[in-house]
Order: C-alpha cells, then sequence, then structure tokens
C-alpha cells in the first residue's frame, strides 16, 4: 500500500514539476521580453487580462509550496519505510572460509585439551572440576578476548 502512495506522490511530484516550470516560461522577465515573451509571455497577457502578473506569482508561489510539501512527504516516507526494511544477514557473507577453518583448528584444539584433562584427572567431571586451577579473574579474561568488530552499514 505504501508504495503505491509513494509512486502516486512522485507522480505528483513530476506534474507540480512541470506545472512550476510553465508557470515561470510564461512569465515576463522584464518590459523588453526575453525568454517569457519568446515562450509565450504575450499569450499568458491576452488570457488573463491585467492582472497577468499577479495570477503568475502567486500560482508560481502556491506551485513551490505544493513542491516542497510533496518533496518532504515522499522523503518521510522513504525513510519510514527503509527504517521498517530488516537487512538479513548471512554467516557466510560475514565470516570467510579462511576464518571459519581457523575457528574449526582453535574448536578441535580446545576439544583435545579437554579431553586430555579429563583423562588425566581420573575420567569423572568432578575429578576435572577438582583438578581445574583458576589462572585469572573471569573479568580479565573476557576483556582480554572481546574484540570490536566494525560493521557497515
Amino acid at each position: 500500500m505504501s508504495a503505491l502512495f509513494i509512486s502516486l506522490l512522485t507522480l505528483v511530484l513530476i506534474l507540480i514539476s512541470a506545472f512550476v516550470i510553465l508557470l515561470v516560461l510564461m512569465q515576463r522577465t522584464s518590459q523588453s521580453g526575453g525568454m517569457g515573451a519568446a515562450l509565450g509571455g504575450g499569450a499568458a497577457e491576452s488570457a488573463f487580462g491585467s492582472n497577468t502578473t499577479n495570477i503568475l506569482t502567486k500560482g508560481t508561489i502556491y506551485g513551490i509550496i505544493a513542491f516542497f510539501l510533496v518533496a518532504l512527504g515522499l522523503f518521510l516516507m522513504y525513510q519510514s519505510e527503509a527504517s521498517n526494511r530488516t537487512q538479513v544477514v548471512s554467516a557466510g557473507e560475514l565470516i570467510s572460509s579462511e576464518e571459519v577453518a581457523l575457528v574449526a583448528e582453535t574448536v578441535e584444539a580446545v576439544v583435545e585439551d579437554v579431553v586430555a584433562v579429563v583423562e588425566d584427572a581420573g575420567g569423572t567431571i568432578e575429578a576435572v572440576v577438582e583438578s581445574v586451577e583458576v589462572v585469572a579473574p573471569v573479568a580479565d579474561v573476557e576483556a582480554s578476548t572481546t574484540e570490536t568488530v566494525p560493521t557497515s552499514n
């Protein structure tokens, strides 16, 4: 529904733009003629009479105001449409195959270390827990292992 409304407002904006262009071209720039006289300035005077300048000036002002209001409305609609969309990112785009292989090697090494510790401690979880020695506080470990990953839009 909003895509239809955006398309309709875009069409209205184009029509307002053409209307304002025609109004500006119909106005006589000076008494000596100029671009307005070459493109129909005399025809506008004969159609509207002696108040041609006032009518064309008011039409131009109202047309420009309508142009800016419709353009602002379109901008706001495009912004709301963009904020409603969720960006779907697959893990394949974020992680290269080299990083996946590095992580797999690290996981394999950790699993091997855990298996070795369990075998050395007697094969039970309680024995492993008793044999574990805390080297650094958890907060220090988390602070040293976290990395900031730049994100792009």
